[in-house]
């Protein structure tokens, strides 16, 4: 659904830990939540959730040593933020150092929840 294909040509760029850590969640995104409209937002995969004021997101980006999760379910990052070991700063975002790979089941139970939260359908 969406611009799949717009992401496939973003994936496709990518290299390294980079491609393995973004594929890995964007491919869980597609299997588990294939109703989410998938989008490239600001540059990056972005999966969108309700409209109006229910509206929300999550979104993947990535840097040099570490991916990151992006969500405007501000609480909640809050809440995901206490549970990694380097979650990073950001108000509306967790980061996650590629070498802490046994991390990523703290983020997939943070895009259930963000989704649960924000439940649209």
């Amino acid at each position: 659904m969406g611009n799949e294909n717009e992401v496939n040509t973003y994936l496709q760029k990518l290299t390294g830990n980079e491609k393995e850590w973004m594929e890995f969640f964007v491919d869980y995104m597609r299997k588990e939540h294939p109703d989410l409209e998938e989008v490239i937002s600001y540059q990056i995969p972005t999966y969108k959730l309700g409209t109006g004021k229910q509206r929300n997101y999550i979104a993947f980006s990535l840097a040099k040593n570490h991916f990151s999760m992006h969500s405007i379910d501000f609480e909640y990052i809050a809440l995901l933020r206490e549970k990694l070991t380097k979650p990073g700063k950001g108000k509306g975002c967790v980061t996650i150092p590629y070498t802490n790979i046994e991390e990523r089941d703290i983020v997939i139970s943070g895009i259930e929840e963000i989704i649960k939260r924000h439940e649209f359908r």
